[in-house]
């Protein structure tokens, strides 16, 4: 192999940057020597592109030195074109439209799908606390064990009424390894087309397997794209699915949400969804607990929207930690774990945590909360 194939290999996926010379010779069955020069070439030309790419956010005196911070700038060394979203559908084939027919349902039950924080192109580094792996293919591993629960589900209920395939964002770790809304660097094992193309079809798998299997009368598929990680990359990314769906599952509701706080209503309840920070005004995110501040927040939103006579449940991610808290009256607020599991900044600053999402079942006149953590 080639030096210069070494470097194309190492821009094309720079979270390999952190390996060795030895471990990546080992990995790419190539010369050490050819591996440490590319390291060396590429790590300098990532430092330039680093400094190129983001712009001086604030600057301060902390009483011994200056301080900056940085955000990244406007311009997009990499973008994702037309022609890629192109290139994309082109891999998918003749497009076979699918409808669903409805069934009479002795009850009225929907399936939630509650997914958060799938952080796609995210690696875990070498030296990390805690030993874990997270690449596409383990990914697309635990998208298939959410699909495996959804048929066991069917099997225990039944059809459903509804199933609402949900993700509350921070589906792509970021663009460019950093997050959409700049600042600091990630770890990352894909390129943004890489990252894209893996969101895209792992997606197309799963509303693919759920529609065809036939478990439900109606399907809704509902995506926060307002994040603090994937951002706008979210929102193309989850475009391009929207885009598909229409030709492939014309009676599929699909909905992209652009706003921080959105909402779906279900019989007599009100889900209000987040992802709990957002792409450029939240500083800091909702809390793990419901407190009087958060209540009242949730409120306003719900008389704006006119649903304030429901019951409300707020379903958000972001803490990639799973927690029910049930202490209001007409509120029910859960914090949805994720799908990535623990990052290096988590276990270094909270713990590990267990990949999972949440499964909920709704019965149309009971007020009851039937969720159950799924671990991945």
């Amino acid at each position: 192999m080639k030096q210069k194939e070494i470097e194309d290999f190492l821009r094309d996926r720079p979270g390999y940057l952190r390996w060795g010379a030895g471990k990546l010779a080992n990995y790419l069955q190539a010369d050490v020597s050819k591996c440490k020069k590319a390291l060396k070439a590429i790590k300098g030309d990532k430092i330039k592109t680093h400094e190129e790419n983001l712009i001086l956010n604030s600057r301060w005196f902390n009483g011994k030195q200056w301080c900056e911070s940085f955000k990244n700038s406007p311009t997009d060394p990499d973008p994702i074109t037309d022609e890629d979203w192109i290139e994309i559908l082109k891999d998918i084939g003749p497009i076979e439209t699918l409808v669903s027919i409805n069934e009479p349902l002795e009850i009225n039950r929907t399936l939630i799908i509650w997914s958060s924080d799938k952080h796609i192109g995210a690696s875990i580094p070498s030296d990390s606390l805690y030993k874990r792996e997270y690449d596409q293919h383990i990914f697309h591993e635990r998208m298939v064990k959410i699909y495996d629960k959804v048929a066991e589900y069917k099997h225990t209920y039944g059809k459903f009424d509804k199933i609402v395939i949900a993700d509350l964002g921070d589906s792509l770790d970021g663009l460019n390894q950093m997050t959409t809304r700049g600042g600091h660097r990630l770890p990352q094992n894909l390129s943004n087309k890489e990252a894209a193309r893996v969101h895209f079809f792992s997606h197309k798998w799963l509303y693919d397997s759920v529609v065809t299997a036939d478990l439900a009368n109606e399907i809704v598929i509902f995506n926060v794209t307002n994040d603090n990680h994937s951002g706008d990359f979210g929102w193309h990314a989850c475009f391009a699915l929207e885009q598909y769906a229409t030709l492939r599952w014309p009676n599929v509701k699909f909905y992209n949400q652009e706003e921080f706080l959105g909402h779906y209503l279900l019989y007599n309840r009100a889900y209000i969804t987040t992802h709990g920070k957002d792409k450029k005004n939240k500083k800091f995110g909702l809390p793990l607990k419901v407190n009087a501040d958060v209540e009242s927040f949730m409120m306003d939103y719900a008389i704006d929207r006119k649903f304030s006579h429901l019951d409300l449940h707020v379903r958000k991610g972001d803490l990639h930690m799973n927690d029910l808290d049930c202490s209001r009256l007409r509120m029910s607020y859960f914090n949805v774990g994720s799908v990535f599991g623990s990052s290096d900044w988590i276990m270094d600053n909270y713990s590990d945590s267990k990949p999972s999402c949440v499964f909920e079942v709704v019965e149309e006149g009971n007020n009851d909360i039937n969720a159950k953590i799924v671990w991945l």
